[in-house]
């Protein structure tokens, strides 16, 4: 007997501040006739952050940044007539623009209420529970989003310096779709080891934002090699309070740049990257991600 695939979603708790009360939007579901966080199911292969995103997007009509996790929703729903899992996943999220709402099939209005009264009005206590953890992860000072570059070509197969080896084909394929991930995350300072490998992995995201590449010898292979000591210091460097910074580097290198940005990175596939959100409190919440 087969059972219906578990279904991923995503969403998030948008707030803003107004004359010192934090208000968060809500979404009225005609086919449900309920009031809801903003949310929908990924589409296939679609990076969760990526969905998150989009359908904050679609239902409200704004463009959003996403900030810290604030937990993830597990229940049962009909699915091609059998129950089936749904995950979702949400973040705390901030609007970047001020576009006007249209209704549409899915979200008919849309309500930007104080947070006592949002709690009052959403139809489902388990929303509830996601609106109550945004009291825990803001306000944020700083972000870190540190990356492992993006898959090159094999050291064996290459037979120029080690610094211009280039990323393969499906590393370049990784950079584009990281592009998309940065945005969501609202990256506006851009680090990086000075080898080719680590460049080209944060390049179109550079492109597309124009922001210009800091480049860091220091937390480049052979930088790191010939003075490990370079790195003390660079954490402060890094943590740029009102910034979201990314910062790319390698695997034997990032163990020891984790410990001087003070985190805990662990061992990256090719592509993957730790989101890490430094609070008001001193308090730093991260979360892991493979690449997109």
């Amino acid at each position: 007997m087969s059972f219906p695939a578990t279904v991923i979603a995503a969403g998030g708790v948008v707030w803003r501040e107004r004359r010192g009360t934090r208000q968060v939007l809500l979404v009225h579901r005609p086919r449900y006739d309920d009031w809801s966080l903003p949310k929908g199911k990924l589409t296939a292969h679609e990076h969760v952050l990526l969905g998150a995103r989009r359908e904050i997007e679609e239902e409200t009509g704004l463009q959003v940044v996403l900030g810290p996790p604030l937990g993830v929703q597990r229940y049962t729903i009909r699915k091609n007539g059998a129950t089936a899992q749904k995950l979702v996943h949400y973040w705390s999220a901030v609007p970047v623009d001020d576009s006007e709402f249209e209704p549409n099939d899915e979200v008919d209005e849309i309500s930007w209420l104080p947070v006592d009264k949002a709690r009052g009005k959403l139809s489902y206590p388990r929303d509830v529970d996601i609106l109550d953890a945004l009291d825990g992860v803001v306000p944020v000072v700083a972000t870190l989003v540190v990356v492992r570059h993006a898959e090159a070509v094999k050291r064996k197969d290459w037979d120029g310096k080690d610094a211009v080896r280039p990323l393969n084909s499906t590393g370049a394929e990784v950079a584009e779709r990281l592009t998309g991930v940065l945005a969501a995350l609202g990256v506006n300072r851009i680090i990086s080891s000075d080898a080719e490998r680590c460049v080209a992995t944060v390049t179109p995201y550079a492109a597309a934002i124009d922001r210009h590449i800091h480049l860091w010898p220091e937390i480049s292979e052979r930088g790191y090699d010939a003075a490990p000591d370079g790195l003390h210091g660079l954490g402060e460097r890094a943590w740029r309070t009102g910034k979201v910074t990314a910062v790319c580097s390698h695997r034997p290198v990032l163990p020891a740049l984790a410990r001087e940005l003070g985190l805990k990175v662990g061992k990256f596939s090719t592509g993957a990257f730790l989101v890490a959100h430094r609070l008001a409190d001193g308090r730093v919440v991260h979360e892991r991600f493979s690449a997109p």
